[in-house]
C-alpha cells in the first residue's frame, strides 16, 4: 500500500467518525504529529507559510482579525 493509499483510507476512516470517536481520533493524532512534532522543518517553509506562520502565532492580531470579520458579518443574511 502506498503513502497515498494510506492517507486517502485514513482520511475515509476519520470522516466515517464523529462524536466521543472522533474527539479520540483527534487527540491521538495531536500527540503523536501535533506542534513541536512535525517533521516538516520550519526552514522547508514557504516566505508566504512563514508569514502565515508568524501572523497566526499573534494573538492580539488574531483577535483583532476575528472582530473585524465578525462586525463585517450580516447574522440576518446568513
Amino acid at each position: 500500500m502506498s503513502d497515498s493509499d494510506i492517507k486517502l483510507e485514513l482520511i475515509r476512516l476519520i470522516d466515517s467518525q464523529g462524536g466521543k470517536s472522533l474527539m479520540r481520533l483527534y487527540e491521538i493524532i495531536r500527540e503523536e504529529i501535533g506542534p513541536g512534532k512535525s517533521k516538516v522543518a520550519e526552514s522547508a517553509l514557504s516566505p508566504l507559510e512563514q508569514g502565515y506562520k508568524v501572523m497566526s502565532e499573534d494573538e492580539e492580531r488574531e483577535e483583532e482579525a476575528f472582530e473585524w470579520i465578525e462586525g463585517t458579518l450580516n447574522s440576518e443574511d446568513l
